[in-house]
């Protein structure tokens, strides 16, 4: 764009190269002078400035069209008598947007300027509103840049060497709020080996533990933590573990700054202690990795010492943040509880059958290559069917089937699935690649992947559970992602056989029916959706017999599976053309369905109109317990965005309120199955459902009372009914 200012008094810098371009060198570059830039642009529009040019007209025949002719205007007069039929059906067509093109492209050369040159000497920042201003856009990084490293001077910790002084320190912090510090060598939930702990009483008060302390005063310590009226930690997770492994019990006077953090702004990405002290504390941690191991020493206390102190500054920050926006419930009674349950079922694992999964491996790379013979046997030749761009030359050029449009980008025509999906009914080489598509990711993603995470100590899977990922208070699955075990295929569900019990157990599965319909009935007060669920009815046969009478009594599955598209579809505010695809209808027909739906149940339209309401109003929405969800994005002016918001807003209250529920329904079991010293273990937890490994002395009491405590977790204006099944795997069980 700046080649446009170019002349005999100006250069331009080209910083990518260090060479500086006249108005000659210019010309060699992009084929006109200076002074036709702005026309050559113009024509070619920059996607990344969102100026859209002239269609169809790209930088090579914009430069053929200004080199005939001589300038943008002498385009438009001789547009007519321009040969190729693209460019003057363009030139005909966009003159408006060619015209808006070359205004935005137009660098004003004609302004009034006040500031002289001292004015634009580079100067010292003004600290305080470069502060304030990245705080307001959220540039952390940005902030971090103005602040000091926060250091602990050494006359404010000390390390606690003998007994005495550990029980000195017991008796220091008795009655007290006090900060916690871990750091870990490894980030392997089972395999976390401790380097130092750090204890901060107050600002100017933090003792130091040796990473060896645990094999010498593990016991004395245990009697430590009983002491302080209340413990924080940022990441509360791994002393569960550590306590595990060195039988503490912990109690309740535990608070996760983390997990305080992540209720007030679960739409964040990063909950790190650092992030959170610039943020909240307004100082910068020492720059060093958690689990460094180059930090010994001096350093590695100097640094524990200094992250516990940021932690107990943090909660103070935060506690009072917390009471105001009434998430205390929320944290004390299901998140913190929740972090030992989760802690327990990743400490102790999943069972996985390695000779069924090697097996089925061997049995879908049989069928791999079968389809691949088959998809180079109908196009003839052999290509790497996992290049979208050779897989689009044999598909749309080679074979000719009906193409799509070709992607900007990439410059090919586009292979997705939903491209492959609509051409599979008609052409056999299309459903192929979707079948192997579908079996090759089976392959390397569950059946050869799963084997290799098995734990040789302990011969099993410990998956990570994450509380502070997903914005809706979901919990997430990592290392290997368990929640995400396909379900949609015969062959996907089929992988569930390799999840087994012990010996001497079995697999037990509890399932909320229908939960989030039941939780949209509730909070609609929808007397139509209510009475459906209190009479025990099929609801989605009750709202097509609502919507479509007599047609669905003469197609009762067809339209059911219409009905069932529509309730979903409008927990996750699915707009007409979302559900046109689904359904497969014109677009005006779907509407039609959608107002038909909101005519039966009308208190779920009113329902989402005031929950969009509050949205608006207050930047957020809540769920039935609480929990907070951010969605800023309800004011942006554009209307995509905005209109994501808007479904989010619809969804996040529902999907919340199921996360909520499934929750507490863990710490209730946890807690009775403590309390009753049973040997069955909550082992899998997948959205809905609880995945309990049983011991078959507890099969049946073990049902009583998993069903009654999921069952009434908590009191709605539906019964909240779980479907329980029991085998000797994942997939008897389901």
């Amino acid at each position: 764009d700046m080649c446009q200012l170019v002349s005999d008094r100006v250069t331009i810098l080209d910083t990518r190269s260090m060479n500086r371009l006249n108005s000659s060198k210019v010309e060699d570059k992009f084929g006109v002078p200076p002074e036709r830039i702005v026309d050559l642009l113009s024509l070619v529009g920059d996607a990344s400035d969102n100026i859209p040019g002239a269609q169809g007209i790209g930088a090579k025949g914009a430069r053929q069209l200004i080199q005939e002719y001589g300038s943008l205007e002498q385009i438009f007069y001789h547009r007519d008598q321009v040969k190729r039929t693209t460019y003057r059906k363009s030139l005909q067509q966009n003159e408006d947007l060619i015209r808006q093109s070359q205004q935005l492209l137009t660098i004003q050369c004609d302004l009034s300027l006040e500031p002289d040159l001292d004015d634009l000497k580079m100067s010292d920042p003004d600290q305080e509103a470069a502060k304030k201003l990245f705080s307001e856009l959220d540039f952390t990084g940005l902030i971090a840049g103005f602040l000091p490293i926060h250091k602990i001077s050494r006359d404010h910790y000390k390390q606690i060497e003998s007994l005495e002084n550990l029980g000195a320190l017991a008796k220091r912090i008795k009655g007290k709020q006090v900060g916690l510090a871990l750091l870990f060598s490894e980030k392997s939930t089972s395999q976390k080996t401790l380097k130092a702990l750090a204890v901060a009483e107050g600002e100017h008060q933090i003792f130091c533990v040796p990473c060896n302390f645990l094999e010498n005063w593990g016991s004395e310590f245990s009697e430590v933590l009983k002491s302080a009226k209340e413990w924080v930690i940022h990441d509360l997770k791994p002393l569960h573990l550590l306590a595990s492994q060195y039988h503490w019990s912990l109690g309740s006077n535990f608070k996760d700054t983390m997990l305080m953090a992540y209720l007030l702004r679960p739409d964040r990405n990063d909950f790190s202690l650092s992030r959170l002290s610039i943020e909240y504390l307004g100082q910068k941690l020492s720059d060093f990795e958690d689990q460094s191991e180059s930090l010994l020493g001096e350093g590695l206390m100097e640094y524990s010492c200094e992250r516990a102190q940021a932690t107990l500054a943090l909660a103070r920050s935060l506690s009072s943040k917390i009471k105001k926006a009434s998430l205390a419930d929320l944290l004390v009674n299901i998140e913190i509880p929740l972090v030992q349950v989760l802690a327990q079922m990743e400490a102790y694992g999943v069972k996985v059958d390695t000779d069924f999964l090697a097996e089925m491996s061997n049995e879908i790379a049989s069928k791999i290559e079968h389809l691949i013979r088959e998809i180079y046997e109908i196009s003839g030749e052999e290509f790497k069917i996992n290049s979208p761009r050779q897989l689009s030359t044999i598909l749309f050029e080679k074979l000719c089937l009906p193409a799509p449009k070709k992607t900007r980008k990439a410059g090919h025509y586009a292979t997705g699935v939903e491209v492959l999906g609509k051409l599979a009914s008609e052409y056999r080489i299309a459903e192929a690649i979707l079948s192997y598509r579908e079996l090759t990711k089976l392959k390397n993603t569950y059946l050869d992947a799963l084997p290799k995470l098995v734990n040789a100590r302990t011969g099993r899977i410990h998956t990570s559970y994450n509380q502070v990922v997903t914005s809706t208070g979901r919990l997430s699955s990592s290392n290997p992602n368990l929640q995400n075990i396909p379900i949609k295929s015969d062959l996907g569900r089929k992988i569930r056989h390799a999840f087994v019990p012990e010996t001497g157990y079995q697999i037990l599965s509890a399932d909320y029916s229908q939960i989030e319909l039941r939780i949209m009935a509730h909070l609609s007060q929808d007397p139509v959706l209510i009475d459906s669920f209190l009479r025990g009815e099929d609801v989605h046969e009750r709202t097509a017999l609502e919507i479509f009478g007599n047609q669905a009594r003469l197609h009762p599955y067809e339209y059911r599976r219409r009905a069932k598209s529509i309730n979903f579809g409008i927990i996750y505010g699915l707009s007409a053309f979302g559900l046109a695809q689904n359904l497969k209808i014109g677009r005006h027909e779907a509407q039609e369905f959608i107002d038909r739906y909101f005519e039966k149940y009308q208190g779920i339209k009113v329902w989402i109109d005031q929950t969009l309401a509050d949205a608006q109003e207050k930047g957020y929405v809540k769920t039935l317990f609480g929990r907070i969800r951010p969605v800023p994005e309800i004011f942006s002016k554009n209307w995509n965005v905005r209109n994501f918001a808007e479904r989010t807003a619809i969804n996040a209250p529902i999907q919340g309120t199921a996360a909520d529920l499934i929750k507490k329904a863990m710490v209730s079991l946890d807690r009775h199955f403590s309390q009753k010293n049973l040997k069955s273990k909550l082992i899998l937890q997948v959205h809905d459902e609880l995945v309990i490994e049983v011991q078959d002395a507890e099969v049946d009491d073990l049902k009583i009372l998993v069903k009654k405590c999921m069952e009434s977790v908590t009191k709605l204006s539906v019964p909240l009914p779980v479907d329980l099944a029991i085998g000797l795997s994942w997939f008897d069980a389901k």
